[in-house]
């Protein structure tokens, strides 16, 4: 048989500590931290604040070539919000910062101008770096000329740039024809029957259309 000292039975226990008062007590799943936030909710804090931060963010310079159906850099803007859901984010003296769709990107080459590329890596646009340099925003459809191998002869085609198809082309011609090659006139005259709105850059791409009209 034991013979120690009795153990204290939980009335017992409890009966030791009668007439104090009793202490307020806190729940937590995690000790205090006397040192100020838990680590973990800072760190919850920046990752909420680095989702500011867009991969999409592309720099352009301020300027903007104004295709014919704009009257405005502001009307062009616009039009770009509308048809490519572009946002603007902040305006420089020389540049502006513009938040594009998932995707898109700007792509330095060794030589020409900067590339802005769409999700599928069409060329929707070209700039320079220069403090006056303008963005070009480039159409879908186009008429334009072909070198035909080394002989000297360009063809006269009509392009879609959305795949790289030739819709129509011309006779061969002498390259130094250029833009008076004779049946560039005719070319652009079946473009301008198909596709009226061609010069504009901001149409028949699928997603503008589906922007503008979905």
């Amino acid at each position: 048989m034991n013979k120690g000292k009795a153990k204290l039975t939980r009335q017992d226990g409890e009966r030791l500590f009668e007439g104090l008062p009793p202490a307020k007590a806190k729940v937590s799943s995690r000790p205090e931290n006397p040192f100020g936030p838990d680590v973990s909710e800072v760190a919850k804090r920046a990752d909420d604040e680095s989702t500011l931060w867009k991969d999409n963010l592309i720099t352009l310079p301020v300027g903007l070539e104004l295709p014919k159906a704009y009257a405005s850099t502001t009307a062009l803007r616009e039009g770009m919000t509308r048809a490519l859901s572009v946002k603007w984010v902040r305006e420089g003296k020389d540049e502006i910062v513009a938040e594009f769709p998932e995707g898109w990107e700007a792509i330095r080459p060794k030589s020409g101008p900067v590339e802005l590329r769409d999700s599928a890596g069409r060329i929707r646009a070209v700039f320079g770096w220069a403090k006056d340099a303008e963005v070009r925003l480039l159409p879908r459809y186009s008429v334009e000329s072909q070198a035909n191998g080394s002989n000297g002869l360009n063809s006269v085609l009509v392009r879609d740039r959305a795949n790289g198809n030739i819709l129509e082309r011309a006779s061969t011609w002498s390259a130094r024809a250029g833009t008076h090659h004779p049946e560039w006139a005719k070319l652009a005259a079946w473009l301008d029957a198909r596709y009226p709105d061609h010069d504009d850059p901001l149409r028949y791409w699928e997603d503008c259309e589906k922007n503008l009209h979905g």
